[in-house]
């Protein structure tokens, strides 16, 4: 099989990060938060509160990401519950004297003049910090009325309760927003320091900006690359970047399929013992192996080739081998003739399977969609869709053998040539991730065929695909794509793709360096600018 590096375009003539490739920036959408972000916000705000809360509407995914601008309409019920959790972490935050005084700061109010202090201090405080900005005028007059109201009517420290309830439910705090200058309307323009301290923020945390980012935005350092440059590489070294990691590669090759109804049991022939643990067990493994990836060498080879793994008693067995004491996760090297990177791990090989029994398109189709970004096409009408058996009376065969039966007319051949070559080389892994070497007392044949790539041959078997992968140019380029359009809430437009271009030309040139992929778009100019419509 053919690997290698294919010649990188020489486009390294500017620094590193800034794209300075002249190409059109997309309008920027208004962007609400997130399920996942504002989850993330709750918590950095009150790190102390955990409550159970009533569930948000769920997100809708557009291709495979819950962070898309155009599927982020309100909803009655969205507007309710955003008022039952403010209404429960206001009166959670200030649930006692002692409380009050932690949340305002203000240990003395016991003279007029020192409550309206204090007053003016909340407001203030928590208005930067929700709004990711000092108030306005305008704002905060309006928020110290209303206060004041709520003094006169009840007392100090309902005030302070119903005016962070609505604090949480303000449009300011639940939506993304970046001013714009009327006059500037058809005028693509650099975003100002706040909002850009909120995008990136969001980008990298997906959550609010920290002390030390809002500090940087008063000063202006955000306008700078260089300032914009130091803010991304620090927080980038914060454990909240974790989050990002996880969180894009989780929806990027759709890991928490794992937990879906469907994935509850596997028959008896697979796995008797698989239960809802086993399905927790394969997402939470994955999760600590993609974010040890990072922590290391944040190498995208890395994520696609290493060993490295954690696992608790379920992991274990699923994998074969010793388990740790109950209850606990312990890190191991997994077989290196067995186990080699994400694509065979339990949560993707368990969470693109049947109950029953595997399926090579089905697993082959998530290596084309998720890691090359090709969309192959759909079924004909008439396509059975069925798991395929055996006819009575011709003897034991693989579930490759039957995968072959099946798609062997030359009509299933246009689609099934590419969708049964990457997954063929996953048969060595049961419907529950397992690793096996014959089936019904015939031996696998896990070998398949890339096809559609840079590194089109043949190979031995899933690690082989795997490692062709790590070192494939148009995956490269898929993963960068994927990375822009999460970090954007939408999908680039056309003219935006010299700047994906760009981008993945460095990717490929860093041999995958995660860090400096997420600098170089941070600090790229389609992040940095917006588009004001007309």
């Amino acid at each position: 099989m053919r690997v290698g590096w294919p010649a990188v375009i020489a486009l390294i003539g500017a620094s590193c990060g800034t794209d300075k490739v002249p190409s059109r920036v997309g309008e920027a959408p208004l962007r609400r938060l997130s399920n996942t972000e504002y989850a993330y916000a709750l918590r950095d705000v009150f790190p102390a509160i955990d409550l159970a809360l009533p569930p948000l509407p769920a997100d809708t995914a557009v291709s495979g990401f819950d962070n898309d601008a155009e599927a982020q309409a309100p909803s009655d019920v969205r507007i309710t519950r955003y008022e039952t959790i403010a209404n429960l972490y206001a009166a959670e935050a200030t649930r006692d004297a002692a409380a009050v005084t932690a949340l305002t700061g203000c240990a003395d109010r016991s003279t007029p003049a020192l409550a309206d202090d204090c007053k003016v201090q909340f407001i203030r405080r928590f208005g930067t910090l929700l709004f990711r900005r000092p108030l306005t005028t305008e704002e905060e007059a309006r928020l110290g009325q209303r206060f004041a109201g709520w003094v006169t009517a009840v007392d100090f420290e309902a005030a302070i309760q119903l005016t962070l309830s609505a604090m949480l439910q303000s449009p300011q705090f639940l939506y993304r927003v970046e001013p714009i200058d009327p006059d500037d309307a058809g005028k693509t323009v650099a975003l100002d320091s706040y909002a850009m301290a909120s995008r990136l923020s969001f980008f990298l945390w997906e959550s609010l900006p920290d002390d030390e980012l809002l500090r940087a935005a008063s000063s202006d350092e955000l306008r700078s690359e260089a300032g914009l440059r130091a803010q991304t590489e620090r927080m980038l070294e914060d454990p909240r970047a974790l989050r990002l990691i996880w969180d894009f590669h989780r929806q990027w090759l759709t890991l928490d399929k794992i937990l879906n109804e469907e994935h509850q049991v596997r028959t008896a022939e697979v796995d008797p013992s698989w239960s809802n643990a086993t399905q927790a067990s394969a997402l939470e493994e994955s999760r600590l192996f993609v974010e040890d990836s990072y922590r290391g060498a944040g190498s995208f080879g890395d994520l696609l080739t290493s060993r490295h793994a954690f696992v608790d008693s379920e992991m274990a067995r699923v994998y074969g081998i010793d388990p740790p004491a109950p209850g606990t996760w312990v890190e191991t090297t997994l077989d290196g003739e067995q186990r080699s990177g994400i694509l065979t791990r339990a949560a993707f090989l368990a969470g693109y399977s049947h109950r029953a029994t595997t399926s090579p398109p089905i697993r082959g189709n998530a290596v084309m969609l998720q890691l090359l970004c090709q969309l192959p096409a759909p079924p004909p009408p008439e396509a059975d869709l069925s798991p395929p058996v055996a006819n009575p009376g011709d003897g034991p065969k693989t579930n490759r053998m039957l995968f072959e039966e099946r798609t062997a007319p030359a009509a299933c051949q246009g689609c099934h040539e590419a969708l049964n070559g990457f997954g063929f080389g996953f048969e060595n892994y049961t419907a529950s991730g397992s690793f096996i070497t014959e089936q019904l007392g015939l031996p696998i044949d896990p070998r398949g065929e890339i096809n559609g790539t840079d590194v089109d041959g043949p190979f031995a078997n899933a690690l082989e695909l795997s490692t062709a992968l790590s070192i494939s140019e148009v995956v490269y380029r898929c993963a960068t794509r994927r990375w822009f359009q999460y970090a954007l809430g939408r999908l680039p437009t056309e003219p935006e793709q010299a700047s994906v271009d760009f981008l993945a030309d460095h990717f490929v040139e860093s041999r995958g360096d995660l860090r400096k992929l997420l600098t170089s778009i941070a600090t790229s100019r389609t992040f940095r600018m917006r588009k004001i419509p007309k």
